[in-house]
């Protein structure tokens, strides 16, 4: 491909520095261009990778600096981006080159380092948390057994905000402030249209139709209404610079490649001679291409994979998101970590293609979808209406002290509902805290939902309010037996165990034909957290929230003795690093592997969809009382003296205020005209539900996750549960 390589002098290439560090290369600052600290840098080389400073990760193969194009032209083809953009055009694609582009100086320029504070949460992933999740080992080296399939769900990584204001509310001054009101991104998207005629497409080495390589591409840049520096202005991004709301930043980038290394590290094996688990433990190869490729199972003669295909190509690898850019990009880049040699070995004459599975946004289920289901909204206010909700949210003395803070500290009257993400898109990219709140030590870590921290314990408000809204927010997950998450996430549920039920149960058959070795799907927090939820009340409880890039993993082994595992299967459940098999009920608790009917007996009763129960008792009935009370207080009328007169009256009454009303609306300023901050006036906790409002292109709006007793609209007016809007994913 013929483009201009206008490239920031920092970047570098991740696959050179294994290299480098076998050199015994120091980890410098960059002395020659602007960019984050402590990256192994080789002037020498024309870098066009990832700022990475991979110093305890392997990296995917050595000699890099002579695949540079290969890396750009893989990049192009990995990174197809179809969710953030979408022209008038069938088969047209969107590609991410993950460069960062110089950029006309701005207010606060992204970058790629934590270095402002001196403690960083671990919902931010830093580097050195992100190390941490590294998949375990086996724990019992006496079972023999065969890794023969993985479900990975995972969470988008680093991100800007949800919205912008008003409905975006964090504390006073954080719209006006140059650092925290201005959002510019670094990463671009480049997009290539369609070939226009048949004679440009080719057949590549495994048989698919694919198109010639274009010969020119566009840059998407969301600078045409980038913020000029008129505070008053109406025609601004949402977040007042070239950031798209909620688009993944170059720390999600970084924190999703680590991710596929992770995996790469666990379930590759290539012959090389190093400590990874795929290398010592020949049960943890998924790929091992020191052997010659079959599939199918040891025993079953189900099939998995297709060895006449490349191993990031279909049924091998399937790649699943919603529609949205966060998460089509953060599993995109995951999954060039994963096969990035594979990437780089590909001709030059050919393109390296994956498919990805998507679907509308507004009906997608990778999160409880409550406009496809409204029974699901019954269960949210199931568990906002209960007791022991009410008692918690109106009686617990750490609620009291954060509400009391927040309102003397921060000057609201409640805390907003976006307070949660506003502290971590806050803190996580380096931007400047209140005083009050610049206190984050990490010392007081979650706590239970009945803990009280005494005065002088702690100073550390930052996380205590974190810790009140995360709680908050995820009571419904957990509400009676997590009957929210289990109907809410049963069409996910679904979609994974078709995957993996016809492995574990001979009496069922794969739909699709040969089944994935590696389920990729790519979702939100909103995922993970119900999913986690549905397992069972010790998986999870509640108190922690998904960090970015956060990882599920379901894998599948295939037990050559069935004394300990009577199916012949088991599961293996591992949370961002940790295995969480032993805490589902049914498994051994000294044992991180445990019997595949387990997790059928767990999971298939609310796997499901079409055949949900989803009809909402509440809608129907409460519809029904109110046109029977109408009903009734008009008959009552007419059959009273005078009683038409009067309802003529009321009708000519209504019409007059009505145009009264309309008269001032229509005249009323914009939205976009006012005042950036608005304050709550609720006196109820409900704005601590991190409740978002996102709208979609087409006017509707979502509802992904519970809104809560008592929360405020858009506008910061308290309405009542019944008086609901649709939420959308965060």
């Amino acid at each position: 491909l013929n483009i201009d390589m206008a490239v920031s002098s920092h970047w570098i290439n991740p696959l050179a520095l294994r290299s480098n560090v076998a050199a015994g290369t120091e980890r410098q600052p960059h002395s020659s261009s602007p960019g984050p600290s402590g990256i192994i840098r080789r002037p020498e080389q024309e870098e066009l990778g990832f700022p990475y400073p991979f110093h305890r990760l392997r990296s995917l193969t050595r000699g890099a600096s002579a695949h540079t194009m290969k890396i750009l032209s893989s990049s192009l083809a990995i990174l197809a981006l179809s969710s953030a953009t979408k022209p008038n055009l069938e088969h047209s694609r969107s590609l991410d080159t993950s460069m960062q582009k110089q950029q006309d100086p701005t207010p606060f320029k992204e970058n790629n380092a934590y270095t402002k504070y001196k403690h960083y949460p671990p919902y931010c992933s830093t580097p050195e948390e992100m190390e941490t999740r590294s998949v375990p080992p086996l724990s019992d080296a006496t079972i023999a057994s065969k890794l023969i399939h993985v479900t990975a769900v995972i969470r988008h990584g680093a991100r800007t905000p949800w919205d912008g204001a008003p409905s975006y509310k964090c504390w006073d001054g954080y719209w006006q402030s140059e650092e925290t009101g201005v959002w510019n991104c670094d990463l671009k998207t480049y997009m290539s249209p369609p070939s226009a005629s048949k004679e440009k497409t080719k057949t590549d080495s495994s048989g698919i139709e694919i198109e010639e390589e274009p010969d020119f591409l566009f840059e998407k840049t969301y600078d045409a209404l980038a913020y000029s520096g008129n505070r008053k202005g109406t025609t601004a991004n949402l977040l007042n610079g070239t950031c798209l709301k909620g688009q993944l930043l170059l720390r999600g980038y970084d924190q999703e490649l680590r991710n596929g290394l992770h995996l790469r590290q666990a379930y590759f094996f290539d012959g090389d001679d190093t400590l990874d688990i795929a290398a010592e433990d020949e049960r943890m190869r998924l790929w091992d291409i020191t052997k010659p490729s079959v599939a199918g199972g040891i025993s079953s003669g189900f099939v998995i994979g297709d060895p006449n295909k490349l191993m990031y190509q279909e049924p091998n690898l399937r790649y699943r998101s919603d529609d949205e850019q966060r998460t089509a990009m953060s599993g995109q880049v995951l999954l060039r970590g994963l096969f990035e040699k594979e990437f780089l070995a590909v001709g030059d004459d050919e393109t390296a293609i994956i498919r990805h599975h998507t679907a509308d946004y507004v009906q997608d289920v990778l999160s409880v979808n409550d406009r496809i289901c409204p029974r699901a909204h019954d269960l949210w206010l199931e568990a906002y209406e209960s007791d022991e909700y009410k008692n918690w949210a109106e009686s617990n003395s750490e609620v009291k002290v954060v509400k009391k803070f927040v309102k003397d500290e921060l000057g609201l009257d409640e805390m907003p509902g976006a307070t949660l993400d506003c502290l971590m898109t806050t803190i996580c990219t380096d931007r400047t805290l209140p005083p009050a709140l610049d206190n984050y030590d990490g010392s007081l870590g979650p706590t239970p939902y009945n803990a009280f921290v005494e005065d002088g314990d702690v100073n550390d408000m930052f996380e205590r309010i974190k810790n009140v809204a995360v709680k908050n927010f995820t009571w419904a997950y957990r509400h009676n037996d997590a009957a929210y998450s289990k109907l809410g996430m049963g069409p996910l549920w679904k979609e994974i165990m078709t995957y993996i039920r016809p492995i574990v149960d001979s009496t069922v058959t794969s739909p699709d034909g040969p089944l994935p070795k590696l389920h990729l799907i790519s979702g939100h927090d909103t995922t993970l957290m119900p999913l986690l939820s549905s397992l069972g009340p010790d998986v999870w409880d509640g108190t922690e929230w998904s960090h970015y890039a956060s990882m599920i993993q379901i894998e599948v082994h295939e037990i050559k003795d069935n004394t300990a595992f009577p199916s012949g299967y088991a599961f293996r459940l591992i949370y961002n690093g940790e295995a969480l098999t032993s805490k589902m009920v049914g498994c051994p608790k000294q044992s991180d592997m445990c019997d595949s009917q387990v997790l059928l007996r767990r999971v298939m009763p609310f796997a499901k969809f079409e055949e949900r129960n989803c009809a909402s008792s509440k809608t129907s009935a409460s519809s029904e009382t109110i046109m029977d009370e109408m009903k009734t207080a008009a008959e009552d009328m007419v059959n009273e003296p005078g009683g038409i007169f009067l309802m003529v009256l009321i009708a000519v009454v209504s019409m007059a205020l009505g145009g009264i009303i309309t008269f001032f609306f229509i005249r009323r300023p914009s939205r976009n005209n006012r005042p950036a901050y608005h304050k709550h006036t609720s006196s109820i906790l409900g704005d601590l539900s991190m409740r978002v409002m996102e709208a979609e292109p087409d006017g509707a709006i979502i509802s992904a996750v519970p809104a809560i007793y008592g929360s405020t609209n858009e506008h910061g007016d308290e309405k009542k549960l019944d008086d609901r809007e649709e939420d959308a994913i965060i």
